[in-house]
């Protein structure tokens, strides 16, 4: 399978699950269309393009890849957006299944990409396999004392997290915990932030090593 059969196929997956577009045959070019229909990634019904059980497999794994990449570069090697965008965009391609769940477990299962997008869960995932040092937590499992620069916030309530911007936790801050009953207190440049349970375990923090 080609690179850019591949692309073809994440970006379809993207359309019709994500975007619930619909994509017609004169979308694609006569040649591309083609060829996914003779590798069974597609079929027609009409003028409508529909993803196979294959193309949808593949369409899925692809966009989990991409996104999985682009938090690895970001977060772990610390790459601008437009790097780690095209490196993503290449490195996806060559990722076995075994480096996979390695590479999500070490991330800690993150559910979005750097963009906010959703990573589809991995077979790891719901597993909930730690068999590699997690470096990405929530910020739930820091110690008091401990410190983290945030990676990504996962909260759903857009004005509780307009609510954490503005009081300065967004990614890319470094968070120190400082108590953690009855409350989470945390400190960020020259903040103390009171934090719920709840909210705090939403945080995720790229820390260094855990102490025993």
């Amino acid at each position: 399978m080609s690179e850019n059969l591949e692309n073809l196929v994440r970006d379809l997956w993207i359309d019709l699950r994500e975007a619930k577009r619909s994509v017609r045959a004169s979308d694609l070019a006569a040649g591309e269309l083609a060829e996914l229909e003779n590798a069974g990634y597609v079929y027609r019904e009409g003028d409508m393009v529909l993803l196979t059980d294959k193309g949808e497999t593949i369409g899925r794994k692809l966009v989990r890849l991409h996104r999985l990449t682009e938090r690895l570069l970001s977060d772990v090697l610390g790459m601008e957006e437009e790097v780690y965008e095209k490196v993503a965009c290449r490195v996806e391609h060559l990722i076995p299944e075994e480096l996979e769940e390695a590479v999500c477990t070490l991330l800690g299962h993150p559910r979005i990409c750097p963009h906010g997008k959703p990573i589809p869960p991995g077979s790891c995932c719901l597993a909930g396999k730690r068999y590699v040092e997690t470096v990405v937590h929530p910020l739930t499992e820091l110690g008091e004392g401990e410190a983290g620069r945030i990676s990504y916030i996962y909260v759903e309530n857009p004005q509780v997290m307009t609510r954490l911007i503005n009081l300065g936790l967004r990614p890319g801050r470094r968070v120190t915990v400082l108590k953690k009953f009855p409350a989470y207190i945390v400190q960020v440049g020259n903040t103390q932030v009171a934090l719920d349970a709840e909210v705090a375990g939403r945080i995720y923090v790229v820390s260094g090593p855990r102490r025993g």
